[in-house]
């Protein structure tokens, strides 16, 4: 439907969708055109998706004042009546050559009925003549050759028009899909907004209308390349924008905001806080054992607008907009689309590193300072080492000068072991009234590789919440590590040479009263 599109191309050229500001939830939409003013003068928007909310409607003109602003939904029944005109009409004339085929094609069926009576003739006349002293043999040439003659020109006047009728009902399917459509189109309603406006005649001004609509989202997305000889890791932060409003954002400028609107913008609702107490009967005490994820928030830089590579990052408080340097086009049919926002190169350390209790093997891990302009939100990150895809890692939200870790696969050429040496519970104490949980470990380490490496081995033992329950580490734990006391974690840096072998040891004890009922630790 050619026509048609060069229409809907023309609509959407005079109001075209210059700005849309994403938010995870909705968007905020300016359309903007330019008019010629005549004194009071009518800036008209059609095509408004109803998605739009009808309360959201502003205007802004620049060069004239902005009077009034009226919105109204209809059918695009009047917007598609020339068109549709047209396609009746082109139907009306397909019609009738479709009539004017169906003659034709009555009267080559005479012609072929009538090269069929030539042959009959010729043929009577052959069979009369057979007996005869000297039958005409070069009559019954002439007869038959008559009769072919007269088929063929049938024959040829048949494939001819049936070729032009296929033609034509091709033609005829085309246009009756065409006015299908144009017609469901047509029974769709949506809203039409005209500005009133107010400046001097033979002036021009510039209107932008902006709206709010819903059925939009977009979530982050990162892909991280490791260069280990140059120390960076190159990220890539991207989004995936989706919208099924119905209209179509061609050519839009693109700002992502992290804002969640009706949060952001709420003040939260203070509580009253109550102090009470209720009688209970006294119970032994059980020991348990409690594992954590420990978390510790991490502090940003002092929010402002800066740029990453032609990105241009504004804080808005609690959010933060991001500007996507160049033009996007994304339909509204909910198709996702997927944006690059930056890349910002990033100094890192690397290293090796291994937790052995919870998986026995040595990993590549860079540790990095979040240098974007913008904090990091919670994504997927994909890794790449070299030229090869490593895996996919959950990133947590990293304010903006926050450190946090990527890593980039294992290492077959490091390997560790860790061996259960001891784990024992026995009495302890001159009267029996402490129970002591022992626990040791060894961990083996072996550099298979041909360069000398540094390796990060880590462990943890319990942290006491209490006053009677003690924790200790054994004099045969292997000296040399670091020690996060908050956390219980315990870490070596161990050098190896090509080929060495390293053990480290592990050992630490638990003392409680033995009047708690323990569960195993």
């Amino acid at each position: 439907m050619p026509a048609l599109s060069l229409t809907l191309w023309a609509l959407v050229a005079s109001a075209k969708v210059s700005t849309v500001v994403v938010y995870p939830d909705r968007a905020q939409v300016t359309r903007e055109q330019t008019v010629n003013c005549r004194g009071p003068t009518t800036a008209r928007f059609d095509a408004v998706p109803l998605a739009a909310a009808a309360d959201s409607l502003r205007a802004r003109a620049i060069g004239a004042t902005v009077e009034g602003l009226i919105s109204e939904e209809h059918t695009r029944e009047e917007f598609h009546r020339e068109q549709r005109a047209l396609l009746e009409a082109r139907q009306d004339v397909l019609q009738r050559e479709a009539t004017v085929l169906d003659d034709a094609e009555a009267r080559a069926d005479d012609l072929k009925a009538l090269a069929t009576g030539y042959t009959d003739v010729a043929v009577d006349r052959v069979t009369r003549e057979l007996t005869a002293a000297k039958p005409d043999t070069r009559a019954w040439a002439a007869a038959f050759d008559a009769a072919m003659a007269v088929r063929q020109r049938a024959m040829t006047e048949h494939q001819a028009l049936s070729a032009r009728q296929r033609a034509i009902e091709a033609q005829r399917s085309q246009v009756e899909a065409d006015l299908e459509a144009l017609q469901l189109d047509a029974e769709r309603t949506e809203r039409r907004v005209e500005v009133r406006l107010s400046c001097p005649e033979g002036t021009r001004a510039r209107v932008e209308l902006t709206y709010l609509v819903g059925q939009v989202s977009w979530t982050p997305s990162y892909e991280a390349r490791a260069s280990e000889n140059a120390q960076t890791v190159e990220l890539a932060t991207l989004a995936t924008v989706r919208q099924a409003t119905g209209e179509d954002w061609a050519g839009a400028k693109l700002v992502l905001s992290t804002a969640q609107p009706q949060r952001d913008a709420t003040l939260p609702t203070i509580q009253p806080l109550t102090v009470s107490a209720e009688e209970r009967e006294n119970h032994r005490r059980v020991l348990v054992r409690r594992d954590e994820q420990q978390q510790h928030a991490q502090a940003g830089g002092a929010a402002r607008s800066s740029s990453s590579n032609g990105l241009e990052a504004i804080p808005q408080g609690l959010s933060v907009q991001l500007v996507v340097p160049t033009p996007v086009s994304i339909p509204g049919d909910d198709s996702a689309v997927r944006v690059q926002v930056a890349k910002t190169r990033l100094k890192a350390a690397f290293n090796w590193r291994t937790i052995p209790k919870l998986h026995p093997v040595v990993f590549r891990v860079a540790r990095v300072n979040n240098a974007a302009p913008f904090p990091l939100l919670p994504g997927d990150v994909d890794l790449y080492r070299g030229a090869g895809f490593i895996g996919r890692q959950p990133l947590e939200h990293v304010a903006q000068g926050a450190p946090f870790e990527l890593t980039f696969g294992v290492e077959e050429g490091l390997r560790v072991e860790r061996r259960v040496v001891e784990e024992l519970q026995r009495p302890e104490g001159l009267f029996k009234g402490t129970q002591r949980f022992r626990y040791a470990y060894q961990f083996t380490l072996n550099n298979l590789r041909a360069h000398p490496e540094e390796v990060e081995l880590s462990e943890h033992y319990p942290v006491s919440e209490l006053e009677d329950v003690k924790v200790a580490l054994e004099p045969m734990t292997t000296g040399g590590y670091a020690l996060q006391a908050d956390d219980g974690i315990a870490t070596w840096k161990l050098k190896l040479a090509p080929g060495e072998k390293r053990t480290v040891d592990f050992a630490f004890h638990v003392d409680t009263p033995s009047s708690y009922e323990t569960k195993g630790l």
